[in-house]
């Protein structure tokens, strides 16, 4: 019968299939580093590289850094695969704690991944990433032992609610009512949304030239511009019958870089680069970075969540239209 760790596994192993793994940025072909491996030669790896004691390595810190920006888009991809790749230095532990003590073997297994997945939570902000993967053995070694009825000093690790930071108040971004649409029902699901493409349109072409917005809606009309996953055709949308091509809607991050420099993204911060950088280290910069070669990257989407920056579905006509308005041209 399986138990926690193989279903941890299995799990992963569905995820990843046969792709290469791109601890960079999640994409092989979006990624600068050209060579990349399949997932059994990443987790030998990553395991090799922890059982050394690698100082140098940043292969660790990078997992983490991934695991939350899928934890921002709902997706635990990287989380898992930091946990599978953790579970050959809970394994013999859990042997060991099982034998000693008469303890269920799959019990003692499932308390520790479900105590790792809770200290995965609780260190999502203010914890440097080298310090995660290490909080999350130490708190399911404990909680093991705790399971068993053992209380031993050597094992024990009673801080971890020190470490819970509360989550700020998400910031509101609020887009002011559009003039485009007169007289309009904005609690009409499909005028409402209009009207945010609109006023996202009329935002970009204060600082977007008009070539470039039309250049990239070219190749979102053609299909040939990647985009950041398949969107799903509302009710809204199809109801929409004046715009042309249902297909073509798109997330307002697509439009960027999928990753930007350190330096670029703590201007956006209004941090001092020096200081982007000890905070990085510090494990304090308010999102999370991921090394692309020897260059600290941040992923575009986490910038905007943290600045309040919804990653709206906005539809080319509508940002169009929105933009054209605002330069006094025809709607």
């Amino acid at each position: 019968m399986p138990d926690a760790f193989d279903c941890v596994a299995a799990h992963v192993r569905s995820a990843c299939k046969n792709e290469l793994i791109c601890v960079h940025v999640d994409n092989a072909q979006q990624c600068e580093v050209k060579r990349h491996p399949s997932y059994e030669e990443f987790r030998h790896k990553a395991v090799a590289s922890r059982a050394s004691r690698a100082t140098k390595s940043r292969l660790w810190d990078s997992m983490v850094a991934m695991g939350r920006l899928s934890d921002m888009r709902g997706d635990d991809k990287w989380r898992m695969i930091l946990l599978d790749c953790l579970t050959p230095f809970l394994r013999k532990r859990s042997e060991m704690i099982s034998r000693t003590f008469y303890a269920d073997l799959h019990d003692i297994r499932s308390e520790m991944i479900t105590t790792a997945m809770d200290t995965w939570k609780q260190t999502a902000t203010g914890v440097a990433p080298r310090e995660v993967p290490t909080l999350m053995v130490k708190a399911s070694v404990t909680a093991a032992y705790r399971s068993a009825k053992i209380h031993s000093s050597e094992y024990e690790f009673e801080n971890l609610d020190e470490l819970h930071v509360p989550e700020d108040t998400t910031r509101t971004f609020a887009v002011t009512r559009s003039a485009i649409i007169h007289n309009a029902d904005l609690r009409d699901p499909a005028i409402a949304e209009q009207v945010r493409g609109e006023a996202h349109g009329a935002r970009l072409q204060k600082f977007v030239p008009q070539e470039v917005l039309t250049a990239f809606h070219e190749e979102v009309r053609a299909g040939t511009r990647s985009r950041s996953a398949s969107i799903l055709t509302t009710p809204t949308m199809l109801a929409r019958t004046f715009v042309t091509g249902g297909d073509h809607y798109y997330h307002v991050s697509d439009f960027y870089p999928a990753f930007i420099g350190l330096p670029v993204a703590a201007e956006a911060l209004d941090i001092p680069p020096s200081s982007a950088y000890r905070m990085v280290r510090a494990g304090s910069f308010p999102c999370p970075t991921t090394y692309m070669g020897r260059k600290l990257q941040v992923h575009t989407r986490a910038l905007m969540h943290h600045m309040g920056v919804p990653d709206i579905i906005v539809h080319p006509d509508d940002v169009e239209n929105g933009a054209a308005h605002a330069r006094g041209g025809s709607v």
